[in-house]
C-alpha cells in the first residue's frame, strides 16, 4: 500500500466519524499530501471508496503519473462545478470542505449547483493528519534543514562590511538553489541593527557596517519539504546590552527546546520560553508565538503559542524561536527546526548559535 493510500484511508475515517459522505480538498498541499500530485489549480474530491483528481489538460498527464492511485477528472468546466457533478453522480449528501480554504466565489457556486447536497464546513481534517510526520517526511526534512545549513555555512564566511541586506539574501537564496533546493522555504529575511527588532523585516539595500548585528531567517524547500532557522551574527564584538540579550534568547529557546515531549500542551512549551524572557526583563519584547509546524508548508499545525489548543505528538517537526525586539534598537531571534521523539527533542539545525561562534573575525 503507497503512503498516498494510507494517509487517504485514515482521513476517511475522519470522514466516516465526521458524518460525511465525501470531503473536497482544495488546499493545494493537501492535495499534495493525499495524492502525491504536484501541479496546482486542481482539487481532490475524496470519497468513502473512491477518490478523484480534478485538474486541466495542463496537468492531466503529471496527475496520471503522479496519483495512479485516482481518477484522473479532465475538468471542461469551473472547478467548482465539475466538483458538483462529480459528487451528485456518487450520490453524496453531505459534502465537508475547508472554510478556511474555499473561496466566497468558489462556494457559492457550489452551493447553486448542488442540488439535495448539504456543504459542511469542517476543519482541520487533513492538516491533523499531516501535523505528524513519517519517518520518509522527517528524512525530507532533515535534508531541506541539511542544504540551508550548509548554504549558511559558506555566506557566514562570505558575509563582510559594505555588503547590503539584499546582497546576503540573493546570495544565500543562490547557494540553497546550488545545493539542491527547488526554492526558499520563503522570502529570506536579512536585518541588520536597528532592522532587526522586526520580525518580520524584509531584505534591503541597506549596507552592512562593521560591528553591525545581522539578523537572518532562512529555510530551503527540498523534495517538497520546508526547513526553517534563524540566527543572529555579529560582525564585531557585540556590546553588553546585546550579549544580554542574546544570552536571554539563548536560554529560552533551550529549555523551551528541552520542554517539548508527547502529550505536552504546546501552549505549556511556549510558556517556558516567556518565563525565561520575563526574568531576564524582556518580557514585554517576546510578542509572537514560540514556533509553528513544518512540513509541505513553512508554517503548519501545530501552532506554539500562548493561545494554542494543540497538544505536542511524538512525529511532529515544529520550530522553536523565541525573540526579543526593541524597537529604534534591535532585536535577537534563534530558531531551529526539531522533531518531538519519545526520547527527547531532535534538534536537525546543525548551525553553531553559541555567542562565540556568533561572531565573526
Amino acid at each position: 500500500m503507497s503512503r498516498h493510500v494510507e494517509r487517504l484511508n485514515r482521513l476517511r475515517h475522519s470522514i466516516h466519524t465526521e458524518g460525511l459522505d465525501a470531503l473536497l480538498v482544495t488546499d493545494p498541499a493537501n492535495v499534495t499530501y493525499l495524492s502525491g500530485f504536484t501541479g496546482d489549480s486542481s482539487w481532490l474530491l475524496v470519497g468513502r471508496d473512491h477518490v478523484w483528481l480534478v485538474t486541466d489538460g495542463r496537468y492531466t498527464e503529471q496527475a496520471a503519473a503522479e496519483a495512479p492511485h485516482c481518477e484522473i477528472v479532465r475538468r471542461t468546466n469551473s472547478l467548482a462545478k465539475t466538483v458538483a457533478e462529480l459528487s451528485q453522480r456518487a450520490g453524496a449528501a453531505t459534502l465537508g470542505f475547508s472554510p478556511d480554504e474555499l473561496t466566497y466565489a468558489a462556494y457559492t457556486t457550489l452551493a447553486e449547483a448542488l442540488e439535495k447536497v448539504e456543504l459542511a464546513p469542517k476543519k482541520g481534517l487533513v492538516e491533523n493528519l499531516r501535523a505528524i510526520k513519517d519517518e520518509d517526511e522527517i528524512e525530507a526534512i532533515r535534508r531541506a534543514v541539511r542544504v540551508a545549513d550548509q548554504a549558511f555555512a559558506t555566506i557566514r564566511g562570505q558575509l563582510s562590511p559594505g555588503m547590503t541586506e539584499r546582497e546576503v539574501a540573493n546570495a544565500l537564496e543562490f547557494e540553497m538553489r546550488r545545493l539542491g533546493a527547488r526554492k526558499g522555504s520563503f522570502e529570506i529575511i536579512v536585518a541588520a541593527r536597528e532592522r532587526s527588532s522586526l520580525p518580520h523585516a524584509y531584505a534591503t539595500d541597506a549596507t552592512i557596517a562593521p560591528g553591525d548585528p545581522v539578523l537572518i531567517d532562512w529555510g530551503a524547500q527540498v523534495d517538497l519539504y520546508c526547513s526553517d532557522a534563524t540566527r543572529v551574527l555579529f560582525l564585531g564584538a557585540p556590546t553588553r546590552k546585546w550579549r544580554e540579550v542574546y544570552a536571554a534568547v539563548l536560554e529560552a529557546q533551550k529549555l523551551a527546546t528541552e520542554a517539548l515531549a508527547p502529550g505536552v500542551a504546546a501552549k505549556e512549551v511556549d510558556a517556558v520560553a516567556r518565563r525565561v524572557l520575563a526574568e531576564a526583563g524582556y518580557g514585554e519584547c517576546f510578542a509572537h508565538g514560540l514556533g509553528h509546524g513544518v512540513g509541505l508548508k513553512v508554517h503548519e499545525k501545530p501552532g506554539l503559542g500562548e493561545k494554542s489548543e494543540d497538544t505536542i505528538a511524538e512525529g511532529m517537526v515544529v520550530t522553536v524561536e523565541p525573540g526579543v525586539y526593541i524597537p529604534g534598537w534591535g532585536g535577537v531571534r534563534l530558531e531551529d527546526t526539531v522533531v518531538v521523539r519519545r526520547d527527547g527533542p531532535e534538534i536537525l539545525t546543525s548551525v553553531p548559535k553559541s555567542l562565540e561562534e556568533a561572531i565573526l573575525g
